[in-house]
């Protein structure tokens, strides 16, 4: 048997109305999402059951239908505190132990309701009122027990709640608004419900605004994003962060931005929110839409209007538990200072590659200047020693013939006795100068001392040699040098010993030649001779 009640009808559309929105927000996976759910489903239970009350006429149903709303009655306090420590950002509060304790109160109101019911009622009689039928009831100690720890529960999420909405940034103020709204009319009517003097016959209104609360919600969750961008860990690292920050959703607006955005933009960051991230973007850069498309994408720019300061651009795609792309995190870094540390870098490493280069330079010249004589400028007895040995093993190696020439100036110390050492300095240049001059590239001339030279002629057969260093004598024995008023000319006697004929190593060889020059000077001077195996065994 049913009665029309017209609670019963504003009661369901209460009922339905929360329904909906637990539709809504089924599929949201933001943190605190399930216990929203779970409270709204404690909200539908909650009102459906209490719409049944006014609906059933016998007593015994309606009795049925009031225990039955108390499986939503203990739930929706509970959950609306963890609800709140989630979406404020202490959910480390919500721990195992945490969760048994604001389980026990529950779990006992439900047992005593449905197994010892007096202790909740202290009696329920019924009642009429024209044609239709109702409940008088009378509350017990333990209804307002669970009244107060109730209302405990709901006012500490409303404390919370409040705080975050001081700390929060525009965008979230919103957020925290519409929450607050959706949640203190169901509490309002229930404190007129509980705390009033009449008759324990009147309705409770609490759950008749439930329906109310779920349309501020989906409200919420449409307009203002809610359950898409919470304000998850924000007070602690979004809004201190010395990074610019931009939050877009898949359509590319702005949907939070943090205080740091100023920096960059020159403007209030909260002017922007709504707005599209091409906004901001186009102010540096027109070829942006590259930023927004893809993976995960990061690139430098500099500031137009700024010329001297740079950015680092992060941005990084967002996507939900179906891989359903949802939005984009915008990381905007300064890094000027960095640019600066590179380029004072980049001018500290040009400036030690110059010097590298110097350096390079002064070791090729400290080098030359110890390998060579300063006043012939051909190369000293030392390079001879260094590098004829490596010239022998090489024609060792690839089997060819090597020759050696010793020269030296006959009666050399008559010109500086007669002339003086300037002019002997002069005589000791042009030989140098002149035996250079008729060298094959390959060969070298070195000054081994005093008035010695010593000429290297790899890969030369001794005949050849001889018919060389025949030439060469003839042409220092024309020279006529010029010294003032004079013009003076020197002959030179030269020996020439061969390898690997005359020796395998190179004081084997320097001691053929130096013994076939001493051979031409006891000759009589200005002549050439080569080292003989006669000799040799002598």
């Amino acid at each position: 048997m049913f009665q029309l009640h017209p609670y019963f009808f504003v009661l369901a559309f209460s009922a339905l109305a929360t329904l909906s929105v637990i539709i809504i927000v089924w599929k949201r996976t933001a943190p605190g999402a399930f216990v929203l759910k779970v409270m709204l489903l404690g909200m539908f239970i909650w009102s459906g059951s209490y719409a049944m009350t006014w609906l059933v006429v016998p007593l015994q149903q309606k009795i049925f239908w009031l225990k039955a709303t108390y499986l939503g009655v203990v739930v929706v306090p509970t959950c609306f505190l963890l609800f709140t420590l989630f979406l404020t950002n202490r959910e480390k509060w919500i721990t195992f132990r945490n969760l048994l304790l604001l389980g026990i109160e529950p779990a006992l109101v439900v047992l005593l309701v449905w197994l010892a019911p007096r202790a909740f009622f202290a009696s329920i009689q019924e009642s009429s009122w024209g044609e239709y039928v109702f409940m008088e009831i009378q509350r017990g100690v333990w209804f307002w027990i669970h009244l107060f720890y109730s209302y405990l529960l709901v006012l500490l999420g409303f404390t919370l709640l409040v705080t975050s909405y001081r700390q929060a940034n525009a965008f979230f103020k919103k957020q925290y608004l519409m929450i607050l709204l959706g949640s203190v009319v169901p509490f309002l009517f229930s404190a007129f419900t509980h705390l009033r003097t009449e008759g324990s016959s009147d309705p409770d209104y609490a759950p008749m605004t439930f329906g109310i609360a779920g349309m501020v919600y989906a409200y919420a969750i449409f307009r203002h994003k809610f359950m898409d961008l919470v304000p998850f860990a924000r007070s602690h690292l979004i809004e201190k962060m010395s990074d610019g920050l931009v939050v877009v959703d898949a359509q590319g607006r702005i949907v939070d931005i943090n205080p740091a955005m100023r920096t960059f933009l020159d403007a209030d960051p909260v002017s922007f929110l709504g707005k599209n991230i091409s906004d901001i973007l186009t102010i540096w850069n027109d070829r942006f839409e590259h930023l927004m498309n893809g993976p995960e994408i990061r690139t430098e720019m500099r500031l137009p209007h700024k010329p001297s300061r740079y950015l680092d651009l992060r941005v990084t795609p967002l996507y939900d538990d179906d891989h359903t792309l949802s939005g984009r995190l915008i990381v905007f870094r300064d890094i000027t200072d960095r640019k600066e540390v590179e380029k004072d870098l980049r001018h500290a490493m040009d400036r030690m590659q110059t010097q590298l280069i110097e350096i390079g330079l002064l070791q090729s010249q400290l080098r030359e200047q110890a390998i060579r004589d300063a006043l012939t400028n051909l190369f000293n007895r030392r390079y001879l020693e260094e590098t004829l040995e490596r010239e022998l093993a090489r024609a060792a190696r690839e089997v060819y013939p090597l020759c050696i020439v010793m020269m030296d100036i006959d009666h050399f110390k008559e010109v500086n006795d007669t002339y003086g050492h300037e002019a002997g300095d002069i005589v000791l240049k042009t030989l140098a100068e002149t035996v250079t001059s008729q060298s094959r590239q390959g060969d070298f001339v070195c000054r081994y001392g005093g008035e010695e030279f010593v000429l290297v002629m790899p890969n030369i057969s001794l005949e050849v040699a001889r018919e060389r260093v025949g030439s060469l004598h003839r042409s220092i024995s024309s020279l006529y040098i010029p010294f003032g008023r004079f013009s003076l000319n020197v002959t030179v006697s030269m020996g020439v010993s061969a390898f690997p004929l005359h020796g395998e190593k190179k004081e084997e060889l320097l001691r053929a030649a130096d013994r076939a020059l001493y051979a031409a000077k006891h000759a009589g001077r200005n002549r050439v001779m080569v080292y003989r195996e006669l000799e040799k065994n002598e």
